[in-house]
């Protein structure tokens, strides 16, 4: 996601996503509030990796999810969902744009 967006909203706008992300997060969800205190500098995801593992899977899933997702819904405000699924289709195989299979009828 770095790469894709760094050419269109630079490192400091791809920065301040990540870190809007993890705030929002733990605003949103009380839970991951001890996450975002040991990830909240700059987009390092050694960091952030290195807390997911600590976590159970069932967390860390959990956190990952709605992390990304927030991710992608404040990058759909700003540049809008055309250009955001366009951006970052390499990124979600299917898009998050898609309907899951298990989701579709017959």
């Amino acid at each position: 996601m770095n790469a894709a967006l760094t050419p269109i909203i630079g490192q400091q706008g791809v920065v301040a996503l990540y870190r809007r992300s993890l705030h929002l997060c733990a605003s949103t969800h009380p839970r991951l509030a001890g996450t975002y205190d040991s990830v909240q500098a700059a987009l390092d995801l050694i960091a952030l990796n290195s807390v997911l593992v600590e976590q159970s899977e069932v967390d860390a899933l959990f956190f990952g999810e709605v992390l990304l997702t927030t991710f992608y819904e404040l990058l759909t405000t700003l540049i809008g969902p055309s250009l955001t699924a366009r951006l970052l289709r390499g990124v979600w195989e299917p898009s998050l744009s898609d309907t899951p299979s298990q989701e579709n009828s017959p």
